[in-house]
């Protein structure tokens, strides 16, 4: 447990896009249109950030929502997010995901943004946002595959593919690492994870209207390989690299 949690301790440190405000903000318009499309008045509901790093990403919703918490296990990221965006209607809580510190059926909306990889018990992870998710709220989650052409984290061809010893040494030959921690799982196994809910899958949504969804940045609609990815994307579904799904509890 110790070995695969250590370098999230202290992961704001390297990663300067969990500082980076333009980034940062360009991914909160992407989360937020999913969430305004699905439930487009989110005034006096209170959401939870879970893995908010540095808290940029949660200090934006809280213009959105009555109360927005965000939590992560990386204490200086916390502490950063503490210093510079809490306000009234923003808290920062150091917090295991793995152990929410919130009762049962007491958050409207959850945003699960790309943690469930770096968890050591993914399904531990989702039992709590069940757990705590309102019978009538809802969950945002987004999804690495195991699939992937290109892992997203150490930017190496089909990392995510192989038997752990060889991703181990596969990262140390090319200098990006020693070991590699994050846990994806296949469409098939994102599908038993969240198999307590009911999926609203807006993958395929995003990529055939990215400008509604604030996706420009990753499809340009003006390029011909974006007509030709638009038409094929149903067909290459199992491979495609990230899942956007709203989860409800069923």
């Amino acid at each position: 447990m110790t070995q695969k949690r250590g370098y999230q301790l202290h992961l704001s440190r390297g990663d300067f896009v969990l500082r980076d405000p333009k980034s940062r903000t360009q991914k909160f318009r992407k989360i937020l249109s999913v969430i305004h499309d699905f439930h487009p008045e989110t005034q006096s509901l209170k959401c939870l950030d879970i893995g908010c790093s540095s808290g940029v990403i949660t200090s934006l919703f809280g213009d959105h929502f009555s109360t927005a918490i965000g939590i992560d296990i990386d204490q200086e990221a916390v502490q950063y997010a503490q210093n510079h965006f809490a306000s009234p209607r923003v808290q920062f809580l150091i917090a295991d995901s793995m152990a929410l510190p919130f009762q049962d059926n007491s958050i409207d909306v959850i945003v699960c943004n790309h943690v469930y990889e770096h968890v050591p018990e993914a399904n531990q992870l989702v039992g709590e946002v069940y757990r705590v998710l309102r019978e009538d709220g809802f969950c945002y989650f987004s999804a690495g595959n195991k699939y992937m052409v290109m892992e997203g984290h150490y930017h190496l061809p089909l990392l995510s593919w192989l038997p752990k010893p060889i991703a181990h040494l596969y990262l140390k030959l090319t200098g990006r690492g020693e070991f590699y921690y994050e846990e994806h799982l296949s469409l098939r196994g994102l599908k038993q994870l969240a198999s307590k809910f009911r999926i609203y899958d807006y993958t395929l949504c995003i990529i055939c209207d990215p400008e509604r969804f604030h996706a420009t940045d990753l499809f340009n609609q003006r390029r011909w390989i974006y007509q030709w990815l638009r038409w094929i994307a149903p067909y290459v579904y199992r491979w495609i690299p990230t899942y956007i799904w709203v989860l409800t509890k069923k």
